[in-house]
C-alpha cells in the first residue's frame, strides 16, 4: 500500500495522533479521514494545503510519493541547471534571460 491515503496515515502517525485528533487539526471529519487512510476516497485540495501548512511536508511527496529537494519534479536535468543558475541572478540579470529565451523561440519559428 503506497496511496496518498497510506502517506497521510503516516503524517498522523508520526505525530502520535489518533484519527479524530488528527483529523480536527486539519478541519475535516473523522470519518473523512477514515475513508482517505483507507484510498476510499481522495482528499480535497484545501486538505492537502492544510496537511502541507499544518505539518511542513513536501506537497509533491504528499501527492505522488516522489520526493525532491525543493518540493518540485523536472522535466530533465538540464530544466533543473537552469532554475537553480537563475534563481541565483540578480533581477535585473533574470529579465534579461527571459528576454533571451523569448527571441529565442521568436527565431525558432522564423521561416528561412
Amino acid at each position: 500500500m503506497s496511496g496518498i491515503g497510506y502517506r497521510i496515515k503516516g503524517i498522523r502517525k508520526e505525530n502520535n495522533l489518533n484519527q479524530s485528533q488528527f483529523a480536527q487539526s486539519i478541519g475535516i471529519s473523522q470519518g473523512n479521514l477514515s475513508e482517505i487512510e483507507m484510498g476510499n476516497s481522495n482528499p480535497s485540495s484545501e486538505t492537502l494545503i492544510s496537511i502541507r501548512t499544518r505539518y511542513n511536508v513536501n506537497l509533491n511527496w504528499l501527492l505522488t510519493g516522489a520526493d525532491s529537494d525543493d518540493g518540485i519534479t523536472y522535466e530533465d536535468p538540464h530544466e533543473k541547471k537552469l532554475v537553480e543558475t537563475y534563481r541565483k541572478l540578480n533581477d535585473y540579470d533574470k529579465n534579461e534571460i527571459i528576454e533571451i529565451a523569448q527571441l529565442k523561440i521568436r527565431l525558432s519559428r522564423t521561416p528561412n
